[in-house]
């Protein structure tokens, strides 16, 4: 699922990362404002957070980068051939 987030997508299927290094996962609810509740993960205290909280707190967020896998790799070879 993505969201906008004053005009920018967020893919809230996917770990984003705040500027800070913290990493936050949406955790499939919604703010009463329609804001998607974020669960950080790398905290030892819970914290779920609206959306846009977690960007003034944090800083701009974007996904968190996957590695390459063999069948990325396969799929794209296949396509140029």
């Amino acid at each position: 699922m993505t969201t906008d987030l004053d005009g920018t997508p967020v893919d809230l299927d996917r770990v984003q990362v705040a500027l800070d290094g913290s990493r936050w996962l949406w955790n499939f609810e919604h703010t009463d404002a329609g804001d998607p509740l974020m669960q950080r993960l790398d905290g030892r205290i819970p914290t779920v957070l609206p959306l846009p909280t977690v960007r003034n707190a944090h800083g701009p967020v974007l996904a968190e980068q996957q590695p390459t896998t063999s069948a990325m790799y396969r799929q794209v070879l296949e396509a140029a051939s």
